[in-house]
C-alpha cells in the first residue's frame, strides 16, 4: 500500500495520502470523544456485575442525579484521562476474569463542586451554629468522607446525616461536658 510505504519513508507523501491520514485522524478523534462520553455514563459503570451493588445503592441515594465520574475522578482533563486509564484496567480485569479490588476514590474537591457553601471559613461562627463544616476540621486533615463515608454506597446511610457517634469519635472529651 502506498500510504504505508509513504509513512515508512520509502515513498513520497501525496495529496491522497494526506487526505487519507487526515480522515483517519478525524475518525480517531471522533471515536475517542464518543468513547469518553459513552464510558462516562453511570449506566456504563454499573454494567459489570462487580458494580451492581454500588449501582443499586447509588440509584436509591440522594446523589442519584450525580454521575459516577463526577465523584470518582479528579476534575479537569487530567482527571478524566486518569479515570479512563484506571477504568481500562478494571475492564481488563473483568474480561480476564480476575478479581480486582475495585475502589474508586472520592475527593473533597468533587464534593465542593456541588457543596461549596458547606465549608465555613469563619470558624467561630460555624462553631456557634454547631456547624461541623468549619475550615478548622479541613485544616486538621479531615475530609468530607471522614464524616460522610458511605453516603452513596451504603443503603443504611444514603439519606442519613452523621450522628453524634461520628462526632464523638474525635470529640469525646468535649462532648462529655
Amino acid at each position: 500500500m502506498n500510504l504505508l510505504r509513504a509513512i515508512a519513508g520509502k515513498e513520497k507523501l501525496t495529496g491522497q495520502n494526506l487526505l487519507i491520514l487526515g480522515c483517519a485522524a478525524v475518525l480517531f478523534l471522533l471515536f475517542t470523544a464518543w468513547s469518553v462520553g459513552y464510558t462516562s455514563r453511570s449506566e456504563f459503570c454499573g454494567a459489570c456485575h462487580e458494580m451492581t451493588p454500588m449501582q443499586k445503592t447509588w440509584q436509591e441515594s440522594s446523589h442519584k442525579a450525580v454521575a459516577c465520574i463526577d465523584c470518582h475522578s479528579e476534575p479537569g482533563f487530567k482527571g478524566v484521562v486518569k479515570a479512563k486509564a484506571k477504568g481500562l484496567k478494571d475492564v481488563w480485569f473483568h474480561v480476564a476474569g480476575k478479581t480486582a479490588g475495585i475502589k474508586a476514590d472520592e475527593r473533597d474537591i468533587n464534593c465542593y463542586s456541588c457543596h461549596q457553601d458547606k465549608v465555613k471559613t469563619n470558624v467561630e461562627k460555624a462553631l456557634a451554629a454547631r456547624d461541623p463544616h468549619s475550615k478548622k476540621h479541613f485544616d486538621n486533615g479531615m475530609t468530607c468522607v471522614s464524616c460522610h463515608a458511605g453516603i452513596v454506597h451504603d443503603a443504611r446511610l444514603n439519606h442519613a446525616v452523621p450522628n453524634r457517634d461520628t462526632c464523638t469519635s474525635c470529640h469525646l472529651d468535649q462532648m462529655k461536658k
